[in-house]
């Protein structure tokens, strides 16, 4: 049943944050009267509507299966008198009313929309769907722990629904555009490329301040479920959460290496250039949609398990840090304050070598000598034997 309910509730975010992804793309790309990006959007259309409907049926289940998960009844996921209580008396009730009736008007929108005669008419019918999608998408953060956090509950749903929207244009723009530059790498598909480069480019742009916000209010939410260094590496929630951050990273690195080397490369000669590194940036582009689709599964894990600072924590390491150790060892306090900042310069180094290019293996190598060193002068007179009970 905990399998069942991980996948129900997995498909129901991917549906969800894809569905604001793909109008962001809309949005972005803009129009054009080219056949290629014409045939792409009408695709895009179609993968709305059908997200829109996996949306809709995986709320059911979500439903059914939190029925079963209060009423501690396998038989109540299938008990409509169940049902009908759990959306009356809770608040994950009234969240998935208020979620699936905006949901509803979304799916109508998609499924009933009118020839658009005007630029005006096709920025209203994507500005409407994306704020449905986005709203919907952002009040799953009610239904969450972030809503459970105590006294900043509001502070706390506001910053979780912040994230998640920021992810959906993030995440759920990746598959639409891997499909519009494997569609305009094609040598069928030229009429669409400068339309693929304006959109791939517009995208990368949004893409930097979306990256930041995630990374902000990631932090964040995490602080208000984790709260400390031991419950981040002691308990079950801490470590799916860096199973999570473990599997960011090659995004970034993808997304990176992506606009630094491959964007450029997209209004060069058709033939020998621009179509071969569209048609990679596609491939890599896919790629991080695959990473982002583990990362949304580890989210529904977490969502699923109790939070790191209401979890007992045992202690996975043989040692621990201590500063009132250090404070009785002769010279200890300034040994760890030298090496601190030894180590904090090393730091400092890496990050600038990462910006300036000419600079990277110098900075970077030295930088890693001055971290390591600073960490070997300051951790030992901090350092104490550890047990799972510490």
């Amino acid at each position: 049943m905990t399998a069942l309910g991980i996948a129900v509730r997995w498909l129901h975010l991917a549906c969800g944050l894809g569905l604001v992804g793909l109008v962001t793309v809309l949005l972005l790309a803009g129009r054009s009267d080219r056949p290629t990006a014409l045939a792409w959007e009408a695709r895009m259309l179609g993968w709305a509507r059908r997200l829109a409907g996996g949306l809709l049926v995986s709320g059911i289940g979500a439903l059914a299966y939190q029925t079963a998960v209060v009423t501690g009844r396998a038989g109540a996921a299938l008990d409509p008198v169940a049902w009908a209580l759990l959306l009356a008396r809770s608040q994950f009730g009234t969240v998935w009313l208020v979620r699936h009736g905006l949901l509803l008007l979304l799916a109508a929108l998609l499924l009933l929309r009118e020839r658009e005669h005007s630029a005006a008419d096709r920025l209203a019918f994507r500005g409407e769907a994306w704020l449905l999608a986005a709203v919907g998408a952002g009040a799953m953060a009610w239904a969450g722990h972030a809503a459970a956090v105590e006294p900043q509950g509001l502070a706390a749903a506001l910053l979780d629904a912040l994230h998640l929207i920021a992810v959906g244009a993030w995440f759920g723009a990746l598959l639409p555009l891997a499909a519009l530059l494997r569609a305009a790498s094609r040598e069928s598909g030229a009429d669409a490329r400068p339309f693929a480069v304006l959109a791939v480019r517009a995208f990368s742009r949004m893409a930097l301040g979306l990256m930041l916000l995630v990374t902000i209010t990631g932090l964040v939410n995490a602080w208000f479920q984790v709260g400390s260094v031991p419950a981040l590496v002691g308990t079950r929630y801490g470590w799916l959460l860096l199973v999570k951050l473990a599997l960011l990273i090659p995004v970034l690195v993808l997304a990176q290496r992506n606009r630094r080397h491959l964007l450029p490369r997209l209004s060069g000669d058709g033939a020998t250039v621009g179509r071969p590194a569209m048609a990679r940036l596609g491939r890599f582009v896919a790629g991080e949609a695959g990473l982002a689709l583990l990362i949304l599964l580890v989210t529904t894990v977490l969502s699923l398990s109790p939070p790191a600072v209401h979890d007992a924590i045992s202690w996975p390491f043989a040692t621990r840090f201590s500063w009132e150790v250090a404070a009785q060892v002769p010279g200890g306090p300034a040994r760890v304050l030298i090496g601190a900042q030894i180590a904090f310069v090393g730091l400092l180094a890496m990050i600038v070598g990462l910006l300036l290019r000419p600079w990277r293996v110098v900075l970077f190598g030295a930088g890693g000598v001055a971290l390591v060193t600073g960490l070997w002068v300051a951790l030992p007179p901090v350092s104490v034997d550890a047990y799972p009970t510490t």
